[in-house]
């Protein structure tokens, strides 16, 4: 099923998450990628990964093979390495991950596994991650609709700087709840300690 989000705006999300991780030796194969030496750079982040479980490294390999932007795109490639670095935890490899699933991109299409890697990024307090996870929990998508706990994830979202897609949302979603189903939901806001 498609959403009213496109899956392309789901992936150009990924550029904007605001949690600094960083890989000396997966910056080593950028330096490599940005003087035009393609090949290498995957090399380097294939030898990072294999090496050093470099996360960040697999990441970039998951962005290279997603952009088609030097060899044609392969998304299920994409997927395998986004996979890899979202296990171990890269969030930006999570959310890009729970992006793939939602829309069914480089193979298996699930909402509930979409909804897992959105939440595992949004406990470690990344705004787009919390606003996908509150989008799933207040349409019901991911299995069980939740209007309360959608009201928590559209706040922190919003109160992380997500304005740009949150404010309507927030909106619409707090005139279907009660001024105690809102306070909850703000109370288990203020209660929420983000994961490191």
């Amino acid at each position: 099923m498609i959403h009213k989000f496109s899956f392309t705006l789901l992936v150009l999300l990924t550029g904007w998450l605001t949690v600094s991780v960083t890989s000396a030796l997966a910056d080593q194969g950028k330096e490599l990628f940005d003087s035009g030496r393609y090949q290498e750079a995957v090399s380097w982040w294939k030898q990072a990964s294999e090496t050093h479980q470099d996360h960040e490294a697999e990441f970039r390999l998951g962005d290279y093979y997603e952009s088609g932007g030097v060899e044609p795109e392969n998304l299920p490639e994409a997927a395998k390495w986004y996979a890899m670095a979202a296990e171990g935890g890269h969030p930006g490899a999570q959310f890009a991950l729970g992006s793939f699933l939602e829309a069914g991109a480089g193979g298996e299409q699930s909402i509930e596994k979409a909804a897992y890697w959105y939440g595992r990024c949004a406990a470690r307090n990344v705004a787009n991650c919390q606003f996908n996870l509150g989008r799933l929990y207040s349409s019901g998508e991911a299995g069980k609709q939740d209007l309360v706990e959608a009201y928590k994830w559209y706040y922190l979202s919003a109160k992380n700087g997500f304005l740009e897609f949150d404010a309507e949302e927030l909106v619409m979603l707090a005139a279907r709840l009660t001024s105690e189903q809102k306070r909850e939901a703000v109370k288990r806001a203020i209660a929420f300690k983000p994961e490191q």
